[in-house]
Order: structure tokens, then C-alpha cells, then sequence
């Protein structure tokens, strides 16, 4: 989906940094395990004094350790900096910020790419909530209307009560049945998300986001819907026998 655009730029990014210092620390590596050997024709000198039982003569270049010590901080303060552009995306205030304030009633959030940072930004949002427990997902589409959690309709075979959101079931292979959570695209959700027993982490793999949900504790997580497709909804934080099996589909329609 467009929202993950932050995550594989920030990941190629992650790649790059990653050959770069690799291939310096690997060539000097290399460089100087072949550049300072002695062929078998010289006698080796000890420059270092090396003695059995006796702790080696310490050569130290301090121009050489500082450069060690602050290149290297340097590059992981750059790249803390630019993490937090996607985690902004998903953890940002619910009061304004790139995804505006709560939709009004027949209000869409008319989701768009911002090329400038990356980030799917909404003119609103739609609430919803999550419930995890020793082991399913329990979603509810109209937070001020009890009547909609757990609603069961037929495998895929249901009308949507409202094309915004929808929960059903659905059999996925080497799951069974699970819970299905229907929403739109080209919307983006407020996931208000609670926990009735233990820690369990919602993984919504097609955005490639989760966050942790604690028991006696109320979460968020923004979820911008922006092309249609199926995908699944896993448990990403041990909570006991059947986490393995914690799952629910999420399939969004046009």
C-alpha cells in the first residue's frame, strides 16, 4: 500500500548505510590483514613485544579512536533523526496533525500522498476499536453503538451494513475461522485498542504497522487505508498457547 512508502524508503536508506559501512570496515579489515604479514622469508620484528604471559606494549592513535568514536555516533544520531518521520506518521496526536480531526457524519477522509514527506495525509478519520484477548480479535466499527461488536455474517458472503466498516468472519488456510474486518479505501481509521487480559501487539500487515496493547490500558494506531486488497491482522507479542494462531482478515474494498 502508498502508507508504507516511508517505511521502504527509510529501509532502503537503512540498506544503503548498512553496504556502506559494511564495505569500510570489511575493506579496512581485510586491507590490513593482508597488508601488514610478513612474507616467509622475513623475520618477523615483534613491534608489539608480544611475550607469552605477558600483556601486549599498547599502541594507540588517538587521532584514529576519536574519529572511530565520533563518526559513527554521528551516523546513528542521523539515522534516529530520520526514523522518526514514519513513526510520526503512526503514532502522531489524534488532535489535528496529518490526519485532521474525527469525520463528520457523510464526511470522507479523502486520503493522499504527500510527496513532499511520504505520508498518506487525511482531511479526517473515522474511529474505531480493537479488542484483543486470549485469542481473537474482537473489532467494533461504531464505538458509540455496542450492537455492532461481534457481529458474525456468513464467510465473505455478507452486504456491508455501512461501506466505511464492517466485521465479519473468515476461513483462512491454517487459521480456520477468524475474525474479518471490512473498511474502505481511500479512508484512515483511529484504532482505539485495549487488551482484556494480557500484552498482545496488533501486526496489520499490509501497512507493515503495530503497536503493543496492554491490559488496563487504551492504545492507538492510525490505519490509512489507501488501495483495496486483502490481507491479515496477527498477534506480534507472545500472550500464551494459541498466539501463534491470533489472527483476523482485513480486507478493504473500493
Amino acid at each position: 500500500m502508498v502508507a508504507s512508502v516511508l517505511f521502504w524508503e527509510l529501509f532502503d536508506e537503512y540498506i544503503l548505510w548498512s553496504l556502506l559501512v559494511g564495505i569500510l570496515t570489511f575493506g579496512w579489515l581485510f586491507h590490513h590483514s593482508f597488508w601488514y604479514t610478513s612474507s616467509k622469508e622475513e623475520e618477523y620484528s615483534n613491534p608489539d613485544k608480544i611475550e607469552v604471559g605477558v600483556f601486549p606494549r599498547h599502541n594507540d592513535d588517538m587521532k584514529l579512536e576519536v574519529a572511530w568514536t565520533i563518526l559513527p555516533f554521528i551516523l546513528i544520531v542521523y539515522l534516529t533523526y530520520i526514523s522518526w518521520a514514519p513513526l510520526d506518521a503512526v503514532w502522531t496526536s489524534a488532535d489535528g496533525g496529518i490526519h485532521g480531526n474525527e469525520c463528520e457524519e457523510g464526511q470522507s477522509s479523502n486520503n493522499y500522498l504527500d510527496s513532499s514527506s511520504g505520508a498518506i495525509v487525511s482531511e479526517c478519520y473515522h474511529i474505531i476499536e480493537i479488542t484483543a484477548k486470549q485469542w481473537v480479535w474482537s473489532f467494533n466499527c461504531n464505538p458509540n453503538d455496542d450492537s455492532w461488536r461481534g457481529d458474525v455474517v456468513p464467510d465473505r458472503g455478507f452486504e456491508l451494513q455501512t461501506d466505511l466498516c464492517d466485521v465479519g468472519t473468515i476461513s483462512i488456510e491454517g487459521y480456520g475461522m477468524q475474525p474479518l474486518l471490512s473498511l474502505k479505501s481511500g479512508e484512515t481509521y483511529l484504532a482505539v485498542m485495549q487488551s482484556e487480559d494480557v500484552t498482545h501487539a496488533p501486526w496489520v500487515q499490509v501497512i507493515g504497522t503495530k503497536e503493543d496493547v496492554l491490559p488496563s490500558q487504551t492504545t492507538t494506531l492510525w490505519l490509512p487505508m489507501s488501495e483495496a486488497g486483502e490481507s491479515m491482522i496477527l498477534c506480534t507479542e507472545y500472550c500464551g498457547d494459541a498466539h501463534s494462531i491470533m489472527s483476523a482478515g482485513l480486507f478493504v474494498h473500493n
